[in-house]
């Protein structure tokens, strides 16, 4: 493989001893060769204008607003603020505007910054050049325990080889996570701004349920430029190339070796160039150059007049790394921040309703994933999914932008014949309007592979799949949703935001989901982890909504939940109870996924996963479709991009009033005779009114459940 020098070595007093992985050796080159044409073999040229310092009345009018910014959102001393840098212009012109202005603010702040270990080896350089110009030190992170490119590697492998949301997650959002809970961060900075996506279009320079500040998200590219000329701001030299070729290259193939192409060293950067000096003599058909920088192998050169953006994860379905969209910690929603799809304005909400164009009465399913995308429970999606997001969550588990996501979340519709894209549709349930939904996709879904993907099976003897296909409607309608009002339910129900509203400041949240009566065992196991994640909170939070057959019906388990809940709330005063609409997809391990998302949505920092979580059996044979600790280990696995610790246990069994209840290893070990009662010798007893004894159920959860009779199971 091709190698090339580092970056020149800062000084000691510059650089945090974890980079010394970049300080000395050489580092292998990533699969671009572009990184060749950006290595360090000649002297660095900064961006300078020499004489230049005034802005422009435009110009200096945005950096007056951005001085109000910061004394508006920041804390005079810095404190718990941290800033993410990237090196970009952009970014160096915040560190450049902070040190000008508000010189004791940037010294109490934190500059965080990511070396992914395929990082071009001019922007290290520049990081070097900032740190030393404003003296300010980065905190530098680096991915678990590796100190060299080769040590990434011999980890994870070639970056070719891994999956894309794999990578960014050990290589930048887990360094970064370690970063904001080592800064204790309360605010964070980003450098953002407007004009670099449609995805960054709306972007609020504040965003108050983040604490994110954006205060460079009014400036443009121009004035960004402007800016790092006038005051002789340090950028990245990669600018200074020039690529000419006498035809267009596809951005998804100008990463590889031996292009068509002529590399140009311009001597500045690209933006002080004429056209002439940019296309050459006779003139280049086409032109390319940097005008953003991220890892070596996921950025390429563009054409001068695009977005910066337009050279970064163009060969995946993405357009953000990571840092803005996947970044977690203990306790925040998903995505960053809860979402609230209520309508506030009436008049707004009517004009909502006379627009659509067509009305679906929405079954109790539908209307429960209503329930769950206008109050925030599904974070951070803002409607149904459209069929980019479906085929990403069916396929990868992943939103396109990488994000995690267990199931689907989609309407379904057996006939849309009148209905097109654009077209508004007003969902109303139990009589009332609930929500308008802009269908800005309308697709036939292949239900065979997502039941294969999401539930392990395209076998109808899966109760679900069944359903999915044999019963749901063929095809699905995406698009933003209006919330107008929050479905109701025959039971009491909380949204995330007010479940939050009463889980007390500082503690960690343990929550619990179940779609079936609380016995002695389950509640063996609530009090042993109450008990294990020191000064917690234990949020009981069991699914209401549509459910497998044979379960007990959700009426009649919230009264034995509420019976429950008055009988020992004495006792266990940190015990919270809530109930969640929401229908049950019996699809094991990715189901565990979406209902660790909804619970970190509702302030759970931790999770129980039982054994044979949302398993079914084989309608014919009564075999599991799911391993007993299947979903467990799922949970596991994604435990630390989620921010929700799994809380795991086997069964609890029970061996006798002197001891009670144990797990069920430590009974086996301990040669523990174990008393057992079957689910279905519970029905039986239950149906003939003969005794169950108190060592398996509350004797008021019993009661309950014998005065519904076989009312109380679902069809």
């Amino acid at each position: 493989s091709t190698v090339f020098p580092s970056a020149p070595p800062p000084s000691a007093a510059l650089r945090p001893i974890a980079m010394l992985g970049i300080r000395f050796g050489l580092r292998r080159a990533a699969a671009s060769p572009l990184a060749a044409s950006l290595s360090l073999s000649r002297p660095v040229l900064l961006a300078r204008r020499s004489g230049f310092s005034s802005l422009s009345p435009a110009l200096q009018s945005k950096v007056d607003q951005f001085r109000k910014d910061v004394e508006k959102y920041l804390p005079a001393d810095g404190k718990k603020v941290v800033f993410a840098t990237a090196w970009l212009a952009t970014d160096n012109m915040f560190v450049a505007m902070m040190k000008e202005h508000f010189p004791e603010v940037l010294s109490g702040m934190h500059l965080v910054a990511i070396d992914t270990m395929h990082l071009f080896p001019s922007t290290l350089e520049c990081a070097r050049l900032v740190e030393e110009k404003y003296g300010k030190q980065a905190l530098w992170k680096l991915p678990q325990d590796v100190s060299t490119r080769e040590e990434f590697e011999a980890k994870w492998g070639d970056v070719e080889d891994m999956d894309t949301a794999d990578f960014d997650f050990v290589s930048k959002v887990e360094p970064f996570q370690r970063a904001l809970a080592e800064c204790n961060k309360d605010i964070l900075i980003t450098g953002r701004r407007m004009d670099q996506a449609a995805q960054r279009i709306a972007l609020d320079v504040w965003e108050e349920s983040k604490r994110t500040f954006n205060p460079m998200a009014p400036f443009s590219w121009s004035d960004v430029i402007a800016y790092v000329d006038a005051k002789d701001v340090p950028v990245n030299t990669g600018h200074n190339f020039a690529y000419r070729c006498d035809a267009p290259i596809e951005a998804t193939k100008r990463h590889l070796p031996d292009l068509p192409w002529t590399k140009v060293d311009l001597g500045k950067p690209f933006w002080r160039a004429t056209d002439e000096e940019l296309r050459g003599s006779p003139p280049a058909k086409v032109t390319y150059v940097f005008k953003s920088f991220g890892d070596m192998h996921t950025t390429v050169p563009v054409e001068p007049h695009e977005s910066e953006r337009a050279g970064r994860f163009v060969r995946q379905a993405k357009t953000e790394c990571g840092i803005h969209t996947r970044t977690t910690s203990a306790g925040a929603p998903h995505g960053g921040a809860l979402v609230d799809l209520l309508v506030k304005d009436s008049a707004q909400a009517q004009a909502l309703v006379n627009s659509s164009a067509k009305t679906l009465e929405l079954n109790e399913r539908q209307a429960c994933d209503v329930f769950c995308l206008v109050n925030g429970a599904f974070s951070p999606l803002t409607g149904f999914m459209d069929e980019t997001q479906y085929t990403a969550v069916v396929t990868s588990m992943r939103l396109p932008e990488k994000q995690l996501f267990g199931l689907p979340v989609t309407l379904d519709l057996s006939d849309i014949s009148g209905l097109k894209e654009g077209d508004k549709i007003l969902l109303r349930w139990a009589g009332e309007d609930v929500a308008v939904l802009e269908a800005s996709s309308i697709y036939k879904p292949n239900k065979v592979l997502e039941a294969k993907e999401c539930y392990g099976t395209s076998s109808l003897e899966h109760p679900t799949v069944h359903a999915l296909i044999a019963e749901q409607g063929a095809y699905y309608v995406g698009g933003k949703l209006h919330g107008l009002k929050s479905p109701k339910f025959p039971y009491p129900t909380q949204t995330p935001a007010e479940v939050r509203e009463q889980l007390p400041e500082g503690k960690a949240v343990v929550a619990f989901q179940n779609r079936n009566p609380i016995h002695r065992a389950h509640f063996e196991l609530l009090k042993c982890a109450q008990r294990d994640v020191a000064d917690s909170v234990l949020l009981v939070h069991p699914t209401c909504g549509p459910t497998q057959p044979g379960d007990i019906d959700g009426l009649v388990r919230i009264d034995t939940y509420e019976a429950l809940r008055k009988e020992t709330e004495e006792e266990y005063p940190m015990f919270r109870w809530a109930y969640l609409p929401y229908s049950m997809k019996m699809a094991g391990p990715r189901e565990a996924i979406q209902h660790m998302i909804i619970r970190k949505n509702y302030g759970a920092t931790h999770f129980i996963i039982g054994r044979d979580m949302a398993g079914t059996k084989s309608t014919i044979t009564g075999d599991d479709f799911y391993g007993a600790y299947d979903a467990q280990e799922t949970g596991k696995k994604f435990s630390g991009e989620l921010g929700v610790t799994v809380t795991h246990y086997e069964n609890m069994v029970y061996v006798g009033p002197e001891e009670g209840y144990v797990q069920e290893s430590i009974a086996k070990a301990q040669g523990k005779k174990v008393v057992k009662l079957s689910g279905t010798e519970f029905r039986r007893r239950l149906r003939a009114d003969e005794e169950i004894p108190e060592w398996f159920a509350f004797k008021s959860v019993v009661d309950i459940l014998r005065r519904a009779g076989d009312k109380a199971f679902c069809a």
